[in-house]
């Protein structure tokens, strides 16, 4: 009996040491969601709830409203909305092809909208909202995604495996996301984008001016719905670090609702 315990030790040892692949994380990701079989099933998803937004600099927002995220297959839309004529909130499509960010006021863009439209990336390749969309990066098998792979590592506490992405086409964006190293739950995304002044010299204030952009996700409260197991809170910050001035806004997400397979409009994914 003794021998026997050994043995289950020193394999238990060797599974926690053993050297996991980025190929790997993301099949165990998968499977902390569902079965193969069962995300195969699920074409569309919609979720609704309750959404708050709050502007730490650079604003003034603190407000409750509704929100909702739809998706079909690559196609998504997400919708923060607050009782506000100056801030009635954000909404972000991509219908496949386009991506669609709704203005705040006439002829304007909000800073986070601006961001997203202007790396438009995070919404075509599905990097944003995790698996809430169908449209999230990692559930479709047929792109070759080349990640780099790090961890286990402590992140604010928690052990997870962290994997970056760099997006193609020349953008600017650089992808982390980050899976508990125990149950391999996607609990968080970051992007980080710098852009560096239009006319540098040698001035010893050019890495001062240099502007950086960060947007941070954060998934909790996982719920079983149909089978699956998914994020029922969700929060995003997007900060701007500049010399000229910066932001810092948060936008928190309850999802009360989930219901799939249910036909959505086309023209819901292209900001109508």
């Amino acid at each position: 009996m003794a021998l026997v315990l050994v043995a289950a030790m020193v394999s238990t040892i060797r599974a926690k040491d053993e050297k996991l692949k980025a190929e790997q994380v993301i099949a165990k990701h998968l499977e902390s969601i569902g079965s193969p079989e069962k995300l195969k099933q699920i074409k569309t998803r919609a979720t609704a709830g309750v959404s708050h937004v709050e502007f730490k600099v650079g604003g003034t927002a603190n407000m409750t409203g509704e929100g909702n995220i739809l998706s079909d297959g690559n196609s998504l839309r997400t919708s923060f909305k607050f009782p506000s004529a100056q801030y009635p909130g954000e909404q972000f499509a991509f219908n496949g092809t386009d991506t669609f960010v709704a203005q705040v006021t006439p002829g304007t863009r909000s800073t986070i909208g601006t961001f997203i439209y202007e790396n438009n990336e995070l919404m075509r390749q599905g990097l944003l909202f995790g698996e809430l969309s169908t449209s999230w990066i990692f559930l479709d098998s047929s792109r070759q995604l080349k990640m780099d792979l790090s961890g286990p590592k402590k992140v604010d506490g928690k052990s997870v495996y962290e994997l970056k992405y760099i997006p193609k086409r020349g953008g600017i964006i650089t992808a982390y996301f980050y899976f508990d190293s125990e149950s391999f739950r996607h609990i968080r995304s970051q992007f980080k984008a710098e852009v560096a002044p239009t006319n540098l010299g040698q001035k010893i204030t050019d890495s001062a001016e240099t502007t950086r952009y960060t947007i941070t996700e954060e998934f909790g409260d996982f719920k079983q719905v149909d089978d699956l197991t998914l994020p029922h809170s969700y929060r995003l910050d997007y900060s701007i670090d500049s010399a000229r001035g910066g932001f810092v806004g948060s936008w928190q997400y309850v999802v009360n609702q989930v219901v799939h397979n249910q036909p959505i409009p086309k023209q819901v994914f292209s900001g109508n």
